[in-house]
């Protein structure tokens, strides 16, 4: 009689080692993958016919099947933790190629140590600057739904413009994945896409390296992660200490949502799934509106601070009024945005209608499409915007104030949302 445990352990096995999940077997063999999951936790047993369309479906003998993995290897070798190491080191090799080809790269393979040469030609006190960087929220929506590029391109926007807000020009990025014994396609997309953005900011893209753990994750599943290293003179980091009275802020669209905000946009979608592939405006999905990555600044900060146009600048992580975004301002001083000068993105607006939060809530965790606050000299604003306009929309929200009834307020709206 057969032993349903050790038959749906072989299933199991086997498919592991195929890299497939329950979900991909079954579409392949036209059942459920409940009916998959049944087998394999020994629940029940395919029919004989099933048996062997399974048996051809995951490359392997009717016999090794029914025996129940009698087969089994006597010595433990990597295909049995269900990892395909032949085909991890050709995606590597692939991805090697990706590399940025440039001087100052001059040593960087799989998981040796990065050796690069550093541009301090005319600094006086050379700081190298580094920091690491993962999606957050956002990364298992976009690995659920398929949107692997675009949460590598927002990584690379996120970690590049950490940097720059302190006026450090980001130099090179190295990428690491975590994940279960994936497609190669979708690793190589995803690097081609960590190039991509790297090499479109100026940044030399030094890989993608690959831990695959396939005794972790599930094929399909990841964890990404990106290193961004710098080099500023140490008189040229922006520090905020520069911003006075009368500065005015210039805030830089953009065209995703942060990470910060993603636990509400979890919480709205289990309350409403059936918004998902709902239009926002008659024309784009909302599914793909949410997950289009945030705008890289680099280039347009690094053009305005080689001008001196910059005494400060916010990164706004959420929302345009949280406190800790602002302590850079001097003490005594504070931003007086004028929200209505926004015009707030349809994307914003369709959440804010869907009226599952208010007002309050609604400004206390949402951007309003707006990723970036720089703060330039009155007199210099029309010189700043026309630059700004070359990469980017931008608008001017406001002014650095006193408040003498509230002097260690950093930040206060005047006006209300302009929809």
């Amino acid at each position: 009689m057969l032993d349903r445990e050790k038959v749906g352990r072989a299933i199991s096995e086997q498919r592991k080692i195929k890299g497939m999940t329950q979900k991909q077997l079954a579409d392949l063999l036209n059942v459920s993958y409940q009916a998959v999951s049944r087998w394999e936790q020994g629940i029940s047993l395919p029919s004989v016919d099933m048996i062997y369309d399974i048996a051809q479906t995951l490359e392997t003998t009717v016999d090794f099947l029914l025996d129940g993995l009698s087969e089994e290897r006597k010595v433990i070798s990597y295909i049995d933790t269900g990892l395909d190491v032949k085909k991890l080191h050709m995606v590597k090799d692939r991805l090697s190629n990706l590399v940025t080809k440039n001087d100052m790269l001059l040593h960087t393979k799989y998981s040796d140590p990065v050796f690069c040469k550093m541009d301090t030609l005319g600094m006086e006190e050379s700081l190298c600057v580094f920091a690491n960087h993962v999606p957050g929220s956002k990364e298992r929506f976009a690995m659920e739904n398929g949107y692997d590029r675009e949460i590598c391109i927002d990584l690379v926007s996120s970690a590049a413009n950490n940097l720059i807000r302190f006026g450090v020009r980001p130099t090179i990025l190295l990428a690491n994945m975590v994940c279960g014994n994936n497609d190669s396609g979708q690793i190589l997309t995803m690097g081609e896409a960590f190039k991509e953005a790297c090499e479109n900011s100026g940044i030399i893209f030094a890989g993608l390296e690959v831990a695959a753990q396939a005794v972790n994750y599930h094929a399909g599943e990841y964890k990404i992660g990106a290193l961004v290293i710098g080099v500023v003179d140490r008189k040229k980091i922006i520090t905020g200490n520069e911003i006075t009275e009368g500065d005015v802020l210039i805030g830089l669209h953009t065209e995703g949502i942060s990470s910060l905000s993603y636990p509400f946009i979890k919480v709205i979608l289990d309350r409403r799934p059936d918004i998902v592939f709902a239009k926002i405006d008659g024309h784009h999905i909302f599914m793909d509106e949410l997950m289009k990555p945030n705008n890289c600044y680099v280039n347009v900060i690094s053009e305005l601070n080689k001008q001196n146009l910059i005494h400060g600048i916010f990164k706004i992580d959420k929302s345009l009024f949280h406190r800790q975004c602002y302590d850079a301002i001097p003490k005594g001083l504070g931003a007086s945005i004028s929200i209505s000068t926004i015009p707030v993105p349809s994307l914003f607006q369709y959440i804010y209608n869907l009226k599952m939060m208010d007002r309050t809530c609604f400004v206390e965790n949402f951007s309003l499409g707006i990723n970036m606050l720089l703060v330039v000299p009155e007199s210099q604003c029309d010189r700043a915007v026309k630059i700004i306009e070359n990469y980017h929309q931008c608008y001017v929200v406001g002014k650095i104030e006193k408040d003498d009834e509230y002097p260690d307020a950093k930040v206060w709206m005047e006006g209300t949302v302009k929809w």
